[in-house]
């Protein structure tokens, strides 16, 4: 047929910074199979970029992000000439910008830094495939295969090694209970840890960004109100001083103890409060 049918089309040869999977003129390749590939070869990149910096998987962040590259390169061919250049320009930053939230400037450029390479490898492997083979693997579902097959294979080498982390440095649950509602986090027993409210004497323990949002009055303009103080918190990365807020009773393996918890800011790995070392 001298047209293309409603499920293909034509695409411009082009692999960009914001890595983008193109191919030859002239030749024809259905629309989904460009979807299909985008989705899995960004899935991967983004994974990867995040399993490197060992960030935690915001899933919808992620998903958002992923959906967001592979829409642009369905459209990428059809962008004029300038188009094509400024979505190559921002596309990469903008993904990185939203698959994972950053302290600062800094953070930000390093994930960009990262993801920005491992699109160049991903590019560099896909192109010198498709030069061994003498085909261009980017036109066939393979490459979206491929590339699932490889994220699933990091999500286990990452689970792997979190469980057994997770065994080495004694992951406990524990029943945490503020304003008579019963939490359940997983808590690290850490010997080094040994903050404590010097007004009352009670050991204070440390909770993660995402555990304080689940309990009422540690987040939002809530929080202030139910601050009673502050804790000098030092570790490798520096000093900090961290807001307490209390709660009735923390259950580690049947030893319930009063404490107060530290609010941190920032996300643990494998485990969501950091444990004093008298309650254990």
């Amino acid at each position: 047929m001298g047209h293309n049918t409603s499920r293909q089309a034509e695409f411009r040869g082009r692999k960009n910074f914001a890595g983008r999977w193109g191919y030859h003129r002239g030749v024809r390749v259905y629309v989904e199979v460009v979807l299909i590939n985008n989705l899995a070869v960004d899935a991967l990149l983004v994974y990867a970029t995040l399993a490197a910096r060992r960030r935690k998987v915001r899933k919808v962040r992620f998903c958002v992000a992923v959906a967001a590259g592979a829409a642009v390169a369905v459209g990428y061919p059809l962008m004029p000439e300038w188009g094509q250049t400024v979505t190559g320009i921002l596309l990469a930053p903008l993904m990185t910008a939203v698959f994972d939230k950053y302290s600062g400037v800094k953070d930000y450029m390093i994930s960009l830094a990262v993801f920005a390479g491992l699109t160049f490898v991903a590019g560099g492997a896909i192109y010198g495939g498709s030069a061994l083979l003498g085909i261009d693997l980017a036109g066939y579902p393979v490459l979206g295969a491929v590339a699932l097959s490889v994220s699933a294979a990091l999500v286990a080498v990452r689970l792997a090694v979190a469980t057994r982390a997770k065994r080495r440095r004694r992951i406990r649950e524990a029943k945490i209970v503020v304003g008579g509602r019963e939490f359940a986090a997983e808590a690290l027993c850490d010997s080094g840890n040994t903050l404590t409210d010097t007004v009352s004497g009670l050991p204070v323990f440390i909770v993660s960004e995402k555990f304080a949002e689940c309990v009422d009055g540690w987040h939002g303009e809530a929080r202030a109100r139910n601050i009673e103080g502050f804790v000098e918190v030092i570790t490798v990365s520096g000093r900090a001083s961290l807001p307490i807020a209390k709660v009735d009773s923390v259950d580690v393996d049947g030893r319930v103890t009063r404490a107060y918890a530290a609010l941190s800011e920032r996300n643990f790995e494998g485990y969501e409060v950091i444990l004093q070392n008298t309650m254990f």
